[in-house]
């Protein structure tokens, strides 16, 4: 009996010095599994950089960590990451913006109310997160070289919707928040959870909340040395800087370069100019922000709806081009379409017109008078 309990005693002491471990929940979820597996912060990291990063600039086999078979990240990469695109498919096309929301210092009666508030289990575990101090380090090193807005200025409600201005823009970002110097996050969070779960059905926001509790370890999410990944991460925008080509001038006679819609929904209305040139590129240059509900005086009314006043352009050789869209992205054809097929439909017209002249006179009968004079050969 006393060497029983002493087993107990010292199984108990292993349990409670084991370090708690942190659970990933996606949105939209999953293949539901019986049990949940556990990964490396290593595989971690290459999971959440491969669902923020743009499509051809994720992480790459040679980010495996050392000891780490290769197939078998490949297949936790294509379970728990983001979907590659069909071939022959431009990838721009419907894909859903990626957020992830990093929640640290969380207690275990904390992470059990969010996983009853999603009422399911996590999607995946992440054994002895690192500490505090590493996730700063992979918001500010390496999601930052990777080209992912940092949301952690922006409050809950303007994290969850990408075409707010804290998203600069873009496809992807990332927010980390305290629950324990602020609480109020959780909560906040659980109550936006049906808005994630309706984005994620629409096909315009994927989720991925991490909750990470308080732990003391000394761990990092990569094995690179931080140093290391921060000089890379300056060599990456130090040659970005030198490679970005000069600005467009402002004036909507710049035809001669190639714009492109944006990737998310432009908003119809703006509460000011210059949120709604910078959400449009300034009307892709090819037309100007103004006030729908303007005074005859200039002045902004009541009520403030900036959108796009879409204007025509002359290229060199003299042809004009006319743009349409939220963001005067697309060029307008109509003109064009209607000509088009006002021609075709004519000439199938008068091609149907001349087929059924021609066959209804084949049908018609000859007269008696051809016949009667023709006689009948003995």
């Amino acid at each position: 009996m006393k060497l029983t309990a002493g087993l107990i005693a010292a199984l108990a002491g292993c349990a409670a010095a084991a370090p708690p471990a942190a659970e990933v929940y996606l949105v939209p979820a999953r293949e539901a599994s019986s049990t949940t597996p556990s990964i490396s912060p290593g595989l971690a990291r290459l999971i959440l950089l491969q669902r923020l990063a743009p499509i051809g600039h994720g992480p790459s086999l040679d980010d495996v960590p050392k000891g780490v078979d290769t197939h078998a990240a490949v297949s936790v990469m294509n379970r728990f990451g983001k979907p590659s695109p069909p071939l022959f498919v431009d990838s721009s096309d419907g894909e859903p913006s990626q957020l992830v929301i990093m929640l640290d210092g969380m207690t275990e009666e904390q992470i059990k109310e969010l996983g009853h508030a999603l009422e399911r289990k996590p999607d995946f575990m992440i054994s002895d997160p690192p500490s505090s101090k590493a996730h700063d380090d992979l918001v500010e090193i390496d999601f930052h070289n990777a080209g992912v807005t940092n949301g952690n200025n922006c409050d809950v409600r303007q994290v969850v919707n990408p075409l707010e201005e804290c998203w600069n823009g873009k496809q992807s970002a990332i927010a980390k928040y305290n629950v324990k110097k602020d609480p109020t996050v959780l909560d906040e969070i659980i109550h936006k959870l049906g808005q994630l779960s309706q984005l994620a059905k629409s096909g315009e926001l994927e989720t991925t909340i991490v909750l990470l509790p308080s732990t003391t370890s000394s761990r990092s999410w990569s094995e690179k040395p931080r140093e290391l990944r921060r000089r890379q991460a300056e060599q990456v925008m130090a040659s970005l800087e030198k490679t970005v080509a000069p600005a467009a001038p402002t004036s909507p006679a710049a035809d001669d370069k190639v714009f492109y819609a944006p990737r998310v929904p432009i908003a119809a209305c703006f509460n000011s100019k210059a949120s709604c040139i910078s959400a449009t590129g300034n009307c892709s240059e090819h037309g100007a922000c103004l006030n729908k509900y303007a005074n005859p005086d200039g002045t902004d009314g009541k009520e403030a709806c900036y959108a796009c006043h879409c204007l025509s352009t002359r290229s060199k050789s003299g042809s004009l081009t006319h743009w349409a869209g939220p963001s005067c992205a697309k060029s307008d054809i109509s003109v064009a379409f209607w000509l088009f097929a006002g021609f075709t439909l004519a000439m199938v017209g008068i091609l149907w017109l001349a087929i059924s002249m021609l066959f209804n006179v084949g049908e018609e009968k000859l007269p008696g008078v051809i016949g009667a004079g023709v006689s009948r050969a003995k």
